[in-house]
């Protein structure tokens, strides 16, 4: 059975307000999106005067109340193994680590595993998230925050047949952006044309289901 819970809360930096008005402003610029942006580089997490995507990805400890969470949520024990799919510059592992977890990272960008914390730098590897290279039920908790919809749909299958064999029990997580009108899925593309697959809460919802996925899960509109 899905569940569905609300773990990380109000931790985008910027409101959909504010995410619609810098939109208008690179629309009117005629800004063009750098390779660099579209390979998750410094444009995509740390330049702060491109407009779009972090505009500057620093620790602040904003995820501290959600791991806290998550911990209580799934009952996890230390020395817990813990892994991440598209974990960025690590953050959320970042406190994981610091309770005393076991973690583990993966990220397609290479700029974003160099720029990681350097407490949990030696544990987050640059590779594909599509193929998971672990044993059967090896993982605590495997969860994926805003990933899945950076993926085609053929590879959305992929992760998670592998999500489901490397987990124990479904304890998986994972928080899934939606676009429920094509408004908000045009605004999605404009915002982050790094996104791949942008569908509405009763896809994600069937495909889900045809996975035979049993974990939990949460729906965050960016629109």
């Amino acid at each position: 059975m899905i569940v569905q819970r609300d773990i990380f809360g109000s931790s985008l930096p910027r409101s959909s307000d504010a995410r619609q008005e810098l939109i208008k402003v690179r629309q009117q610029l005629n800004s063009i999106d750098s390779d660099d942006f579209s390979a998750f580089g410094f444009d995509y997490f740390d330049n702060q005067n491109y407009g779009v995507g972090y505009g500057g990805y620093r620790y602040d400890g904003r995820y501290r109340p959600a791991v806290l969470e998550m911990i209580d949520n799934f009952s996890l024990k230390t020395p817990a193994r813990i892994l991440e799919l598209g974990c960025a510059k690590g953050f959320i592992l970042y406190e994981f680590h610091q309770l005393g977890y076991e973690v583990y990272g993966i990220d397609i960008s290479d700029y974003a595993v160099e720029h990681s914390m350097a407490e949990i730098s030696e544990f987050i590897t640059c590779q594909s998230c599509v193929e998971l290279d672990y044993p059967d039920n090896f993982f605590d908790l495997v969860y994926s925050k805003e990933m899945l919809p950076h993926l085609t749909e053929m590879e959305i299958d992929r992760v998670i047949t592998s999500l489901n064999r490397v987990s124990k029990n479904s304890q998986v997580f994972l928080e899934i952006q939606i676009a429920d009108t094509k408004e908000s899925k045009e605004l999605v593309y404009a915002w982050d044309k790094t996104h791949q697959t942008v569908k509405n809460k009763s896809w994600w919802l069937n495909k889900l289901e045809e996975l035979d996925f049993n974990g939990t899960i949460n729906f965050k509109p960016l629109f």
